[in-house]
């Protein structure tokens, strides 16, 4: 929508034009840009000129909002923490002496903001959706679920079977994909249905025939991954 890139406003000054701005969006005038664009008389030139001033945000306004609404949640909770904007994405990190302790068990209270986050600001279906970090703990994450992802592998290979990961948000189990993608013995599947949806790690066809031709029990393994595929 034009009102979430620009305004333009009729006004005495650039600063009340910034002022009205400030107010409708509900984010801090030092993060708003300004253009005079025109200027007209008044009525008869009595008052002077009008100013014509095009307002737009210095980043994507829905993340100005976040900041804002992340400050004050923070502030709130009396944590020593403040929201950095990363550039080029939609990812909010949360830096200060307080920080980990956002992250909670496993994740927990990162994802349970998160999902605040979202749900106060966010248009479903039209924005994107905001990410939250915290002290680095995505790409220690990140990192934890590569090594599950390579390990798992390990185990449904010697298993000859598939095995079923903890329930995931959707960026964790786009990075057990894309770990085992370019392997010629397993491959990946989500299953299940959100907050429940997890990754299920199995043999690739091909491979899994081969290692089990040697082995007894071949038809109750083949028979399993059937139903599973169902």
């Amino acid at each position: 929508m034009e009102q979430d890139t620009h305004l333009v406003i009729e006004a005495a000054s650039v600063e009340d034009a910034v002022e009205q701005a400030s107010r409708q969006w509900g984010v801090p005038v030092d993060k708003l840009r300004t253009e005079v664009v025109g200027t007209e008389k008044s009525f008869f030139g009595l008052f002077g000129k009008k100013l014509k001033v095009r307002v737009e945000p210095e980043k994507p306004l829905l993340l100005l909002k976040s900041s804002v609404f992340l400050s004050e949640l923070l502030g709130r909770m009396e944590l020593r923490a403040a929201p950095e904007l990363s550039e080029g994405n939609y990812t909010i990190g949360i830096e200060g002496q307080d920080a980990d302790i956002l992250v909670g068990r496993y994740g927990d209270g990162l994802k349970a903001m998160e999902y605040l986050l979202n749900l106060a600001l966010r248009s479903p279906g039209e924005d994107p959706r905001l990410r939250l970090d915290s002290g680095g703990y995505r790409e220690r994450r990140v990192k934890s679920l590569e090594r599950l992802a390579e390990a798992t592998a390990r185990r449904v290979v010697q298993r000859g079977a598939p095995l079923r990961l903890e329930p995931m948000l959707s960026w964790e189990r786009w990075v057990i994909h894309t770990t085992l993608k370019d392997r010629d013995d397993v491959e990946t599947q989500s299953v299940g249905e959100a907050p429940d949806r997890k990754v299920v790690v199995m043999p690739k066809l091909g491979a899994a025939e081969r290692s089990e031709s040697t082995r007894p029990g071949v038809a109750g393994n083949r028979a399993s991954r059937s139903r599973y595929r169902r």
